[in-house]
């Protein structure tokens, strides 16, 4: 990152702030000696999230549930601490920065790529039996974090480059070097030091572009492998051609993971029957039901028709 924009940055006084709640909640969890009563008790302070987590709970969403879940300390337990960290945290920024203040940065295309990314990022993780899957649903989420702080940054200027790289984000990180000398997923690494989040995630920011992940694939972590890939299956959704998308989607997974059709589509069956929750849970609008499932059997024929040739 050169010098000039780095200050820019710096003595920006309207760059995209964290809930200090959201810190709080996410410091709990790494917290052992914490129990699920601590954490409710710290959730009951946000009541908005307190009710949505109250009825995901109830949905069986995350697990099966024989009665109904009545408190917060219940809901904690079932849910486990790290999937309620991750979603109070994913759940607070959203709401947090989601405005109107970025001025012509379509924030509704932005955010709709990263919920759609953060849930195949999960279902991904999860298939392929990776333990901290919550973890790549949060880092899948703040992976294009950096395109935020470029927009309050540049203004105007960034919503030209977004609209010239059209859907590739090949193309749009190109760009924004040209323009800024610096990209979203550096940008996005400096806002997460800021923030002082975890290294962890600062780490999958930097390294959620494809073409870095893919030069060494062998040295990257599972999670930034699995979140590098999350944004391109998220495409599916986001793209116009969704048969390109497709494409591309299974291309990226053969290459980092060394998986094929078989493995991406029990994926967007997870994805497609997940969208509605979480479009409850962040209040989006993620698409129609009937829109999703057209969406799903498009992708499903295009798979068909690769696995045959």
């Amino acid at each position: 990152m050169n010098t000039e924009f780095l200050q820019s940055l710096k003595y920006c006084r309207t760059l995209p702030s964290i809930p200090v709640l959201a810190i709080q909640i996410l410091s709990l969890c790494q917290d052992t000696k914490a129990d699920s009563k601590k954490m409710a008790e710290l959730i009951s302070h946000d009541p908005a999230f307190a009710a949505k987590l109250l009825s995901l709970a109830n949905s069986g969403f995350y697990a099966r549930i024989q009665h109904q879940i009545t408190s917060l300390t219940q809901g904690v337990t079932l849910l486990g601490r790290e999937a309620v960290a991750v979603l109070a945290f994913s759940f607070s920024l959203y709401r947090n920065l989601r405005g109107d203040e970025f001025g012509s940065f379509d924030h509704q295309r932005f955010w709709r790529r990263s919920i759609l990314a953060s849930i195949a990022g999960r279902a991904l993780a999860k298939q392929a039996g990776y333990e901290n899957y919550e973890e790549v649903f949060l880092g899948a989420l703040l992976q294009d974090i950096g395109m935020l702080a470029l927009s309050v940054v540049s203004g105007d200027a960034y919503h030209k480059v977004v609209q010239d790289a059209a859907y590739c984000h090949h193309r749009l990180q190109e760009l924004e070097h040209q323009q800024f000398g610096s990209d979203h997923a550096e940008v996005g690494v400096w806002l997460a030091k800021e923030w002082k989040l975890p290294e962890l995630y600062q780490d999958v920011i930097g390294g959620s572009h494809i073409q870095d992940v893919a030069d060494e694939p062998d040295a990257r972590s599972p999670i930034e492998q699995y979140v590098a890939v999350s944004g391109v299956i998220a495409d599916i959704w986001c793209w116009p051609e969704t048969e390109q998308a497709v494409c591309e989607a299974l291309s990226v997974t053969q290459s980092l993971l060394n998986q094929g059709a078989e493995t991406l589509d029990p994926i967007l069956h997870e994805i497609a029957e997940s969208i509605p929750m979480i479009s409850t849970l962040f209040e989006i609008d993620l698409g129609a039901p009937a829109e999703i499932q057209q969406t799903l059997q498009k992708a499903q024929t295009v798979l068909l028709n690769t696995s045959t040739v």
